[in-house]
């Protein structure tokens, strides 16, 4: 029988709260014995998960005195570079929330961190764990529609709400880097490069047009894909309690609609481009909640992962393949220009 292995976590907020220390409280196999955040009212919370966990205020302290087999790093994030790196550093295998970081000279330091230790990391894109995602992209791999040539993706919603969120730093330029757009646009990113591929260019505009915050709180891209064969358009938002909110998928032969508050459905066919010949268009539904999954089932899939020596596929250079993005999308928004992603090293 597999050793049960001790499971820490750095930051104890929200997604924490919601995410990292339940998740390790039901997935076998794992103890959760350790939690730091330099908030103490973030402690009593904590407890109130796990009575007898064992709170520091530093995680430098918590490294020291305890052994961990599993960390994950769930802090704001200018810290996500130096707790993964310590967290690895330390011996552990390392769930990371998203963004990876906040620059691509954190991503290198996390990559050599990680080479040095012998020990995997996952990032934390948990739209990757919802079931229709995985439906979605096992379709577009096994070319259920054909070659794909255009996605549309829209993830918005009303932003980190007081009562939510356990503190204002999402919407700090210091603490979170950026706003709606590495918030919500780095899962909208990273889900248009697992179904469809690297991008190498992207144009966008980053406004704040509602909230009176410092960061962002909508943004647009536009995407132009690696070999030149398909585009992208996301939209993000922190200002939309309604709306549509899901993916869309065009290949030459059908398309896949995923809508998170619906259904998923997938239309197989082909038109020809003079509208002449319409040929076996079928549309049916493949799944009636195609959001299940997600935060519910990460921790447990993450540790069966890490047992078998695996990062899911969604290690550091898919944390900064979808930073690259990200960053040149701010760049655009700045200068106005289409901007080329910087490759990973």
């Amino acid at each position: 029988m597999a050793r049960t292995w001790k499971a820490g976590v750095i930051g104890c907020g929200s997604v924490a709260q919601h995410l990292h220390l339940p998740g390790y409280t039901r997935t076998p196999g794992v103890e959760l014995v350790a939690a730091c955040d330099p908030e103490p009212a973030r402690h009593k919370e904590a407890r109130q998960i796990r009575k007898d966990l064992h709170v520091y205020r530093d995680y430098k302290e918590m490294l020291a005195r305890e052994r961990l087999d599993v960390i994950s790093v769930a802090s704001p994030n200018r810290f996500h570079a130096e707790h993964a790196i310590a967290g690895l550093e330390h011996g552990a295998h390392v769930l990371l929330e998203k963004p990876a970081a906040l620059s691509m000279k954190e991503i290198a330091a996390i990559k050599k961190a990680q080479a040095r230790s012998d020990r995997q990391l996952i990032v934390g894109f948990s739209q990757r764990f919802n079931r229709g995602n995985r439906k979605l992209n096992a379709l577009v791999q096994s070319g259920a529609i054909g070659e794909p040539y255009m996605i549309r993706i829209r993830f918005a919603h009303s932003g980190p709400y007081p009562g939510w969120a356990k503190d204002p730093w999402f919407y700090s330029p210091v603490k979170a880097g950026g706003g709606a757009l590495l918030d919500m646009g780095i899962h909208a990113i990273d889900q248009a490069q697992w179904h469809i591929g690297p991008v190498r260019s992207v144009q966008a505009h980053t406004a704040t047009l509602r909230k009176k915050i410092k960061v962002d709180d909508n943004a647009i891209l536009l995407l132009e894909f690696a070999d030149g064969k398909a585009l992208g358009y996301i939209e993000v938002g922190w200002t939309s309690p309604s709306g549509f909110n899901g993916i869309e998928v065009m290949g030459d032969q059908g398309c896949i609609i995923e809508d998170y508050t619906g259904v998923m459905r997938l239309t197989t066919g082909k038109v020809t481009p003079d509208t002449k010949a319409r040929l076996n268009l079928r549309t049916h539904i493949i799944d009636k909640a195609p959001k299940s999954g997600g935060w519910s089932v990460e921790i447990q899939e993450v540790v069966k992962a890490f047992r078998r020596n695996s990062n899911l596929g969604s290690g550091i250079d898919a944390g900064g393949s979808a930073l690259a993005v990200a960053l040149a999308a701010y760049e655009s928004s700045r200068t106005g220009k289409r901007v080329q992603v910087a490759k990973m090293r």
